[in-house]
């Protein structure tokens, strides 16, 4: 296994002949700023058949990277970012068929590309844990996703998604939402995740459990659910799997 790590550096960007006749298989960024990918097009030329994982971590002055730069790489199973300023991303990822897991999290996101990762079919574990996020589509995920397995979209601030957020989502098990903004669920979007997933995190939000929420009541739950009601105060701390639907009124 080759591996480059680099360390305490400022790059305006990676000279795109710089990994020819190189084999490297795995390079990490630690607390060093890259301002592009690379000087031409394309970034990592001739690692195009080796390159599995790229992880970059603790960078605060990059705004924008191309991802379209990383089109060429036929090998790449696992992106991480993280702690890196982004703020946003608007450009939509290249189809990188053998990416497997993509992490972005404490990278202040706000925005994201309508389509960002459809591309990516064969994904199957996506983090955008710990940014600014309030609005997630359907369209920004491959469609069908047949791999995804899981989701973490915990620490943003979603209160909602669209009716058909999780739909051709086949093997989707794992669903973390926590520290978010939910106040509610809408059974059209979350009656088939709680119905078919492993695992449905939603600790930090504050649900106010009323009228809305009786469709959970004769819902199958997943085996590992975290979720509190918060509001009325006669139900404050109560788990969502427990509330039965005598209490659940609306004024």
């Amino acid at each position: 296994m080759f591996s480059l790590v680099v360390i305490d550096s400022t790059l305006l960007y990676l000279p795109s002949k710089l990994f020819q006749n190189t084999i490297y298989e795995k390079i990490r960024f630690a607390n060093t700023q890259i301002m592009s990918l690379s000087d031409s097009d394309l970034a990592f030329v001739g690692l195009e058949d080796h390159l599995e994982e790229i992880r970059a971590s603790d960078a605060h002055y990059i705004t924008q990277w191309d991802w379209s730069q990383l089109r060429n790489l036929r090998k790449i199973d696992v992106i991480d970012i993280h702690l890196i300023s982004m703020y946003s991303i608007e450009q939509e990822f290249p189809s990188l068929t053998s990416l497997t897991s993509l992490s972005i999290s404490k990278a202040e996101i706000s925005f994201i590309h309508p389509k960002v990762f459809r591309g990516l079919s064969n994904l199957r574990m996506l983090i955008l844990q710990d940014n600014e996020i309030s609005e997630m589509s359907r369209s920004m995920l491959p469609n069908p996703a047949k791999e995804l397995y899981m989701i973490d979209l915990s620490g943003n601030r979603l209160s909602s998604f669209p009716p058909n957020m999780f739909i051709n989502m086949p093997n989707l098990k794992e669903l973390e939402l926590n520290n978010n903004h939910f106040v509610t669920l809408d059974e059209d979007t979350f009656r088939w995740p709680f119905e078919n997933l492993k695992s449905l995190m939603f600790k930090g939000n504050s649900f106010r459990c009323d009228c809305r929420l009786r469709w959970l009541v004769n819902t199958r739950k997943p085996s590992t659910l975290e979720a509190k009601c918060a509001q009325p105060d006669n139900l404050n701390g109560v788990a969502l799997e427990n509330i039965v639907s005598s209490v659940l009124w609306c004024v």
